[in-house]
């Protein structure tokens, strides 16, 4: 990441640490053993590191670096990882070998101790990670981060945040219905229910046109 000096932290962080916490069943702990090899906090972006705006929500984003046993993700074990943080925003970069992906999450706090993540979103595999700073807010900054991840799927601009999230999660389910549907119509023999569920996709995918 091309970002100020002043952001770096490099500092190890003992996976036990996250052992304790109500937010890892007994599923999860086994998979931060089994799937994770080393945690890092790379960077931590705040008013004090980057001369921005606080956020509303959090006061910071910290960026751990994670270096994975395996090429897969277990996004259930990246929320609860990200609940765990309560005092801020959660940046993953995710590494395997010489590869590199980054995970976020739109995370609302309830309490002191409390949050709720509401969906995630992770990029495909590739040899460098570059995120850009965007904004002179942290909130700014964190929106720039989702657009970005989310490859275009939420953009935030006139709408909010929050609105653009939630047409996504709404897109997202509709897609679900869709696939469903077509692995229907696939096994379908009669002609006129091919016709129904034909008309049944044209209707939810306008729909999923109208969220883009």
């Amino acid at each position: 990441m091309n970002w100020p000096k002043t952001t770096e932290i490099g500092k190890f962080l003992a996976k036990e640490r996250f052992y304790a916490q109500n937010t890892l069943t007994g599923t999860l702990k086994q998979a931060l053993v089994d799937d994770i090899e080393k945690i890092t906090i790379s960077n931590r972006l705040a008013r004090d590191t980057l001369n921005v705006d606080a956020g509303t929500e959090f006061p910071e984003i910290l960026v751990l670096k994670i270096k994975l046993k395996h090429k897969k993700i277990n996004e259930k074990l990246l929320d609860a990882l990200d609940k765990t943080i309560c005092a801020g925003y959660v940046l993953f970069i995710l590494e395997y070998g010489d590869k590199q992906c980054a995970s976020i999450a739109h995370k609302t706090i309830n309490s002191k101790d409390s949050s709720t993540i509401d969906k995630r979103w992770t990029t495909d595999w590739v040899d460098s990670m570059n995120l850009e700073l965007h904004g002179t807010t942290l909130d700014k900054i964190y929106n720039g981060f989702i657009e970005q991840i989310s490859g275009g799927r939420v953009k935030t601009d006139g709408v909010g945040l929050q609105n653009a999230v939630d047409r996504d999660i709404e897109r997202t389910k509709l897609e679900k219905q869709i696939s469903d549907l077509e692995q229907k119509l696939h096994n379908t023999v009669q002609l006129n229910k091919k016709f129904e569920i034909k008309d049944q996709i044209r209707k939810i995918k306008a729909k999923v046109k109208e969220l883009s």
